[in-house]
């Protein structure tokens, strides 16, 4: 499939509900991977049996996913204006 005519279909003649679905699945999935990084995390901090280390993670996690929603916020609204301002 040629990605220029996806890309301009996408845009033109989806229905919007659909293409902004289409457009959040790859944010979606990258928050889901970095969940599941956490919880690595967490498991392998848990194997060293020190409830403070196990704390700390268990707190950080959410800023982390916090700051990573935040980055692609700011990276998919920054993407949008530069494309309309370009054009």
């Amino acid at each position: 499939m040629n990605s220029e005519l996806s890309k301009r279909e996408l845009f033109e003649t989806v229905p919007v509900k659909k293409a902004v679905a289409t457009l959040a699945v790859p944010t979606i999935i990258s928050q889901i991977v970095t969940i599941i990084y956490n919880l690595a995390d967490t498991f392998f901090v848990g194997q060293l049996n020190n409830p403070y280390m196990v704390a700390a993670v268990t707190v950080v996690s959410p800023w982390f996913n916090l700051l990573t929603a935040l980055g692609n916020l700011f990276g998919i609204g920054g993407s949008s204006l530069i494309s309309r301002s370009i054009a």
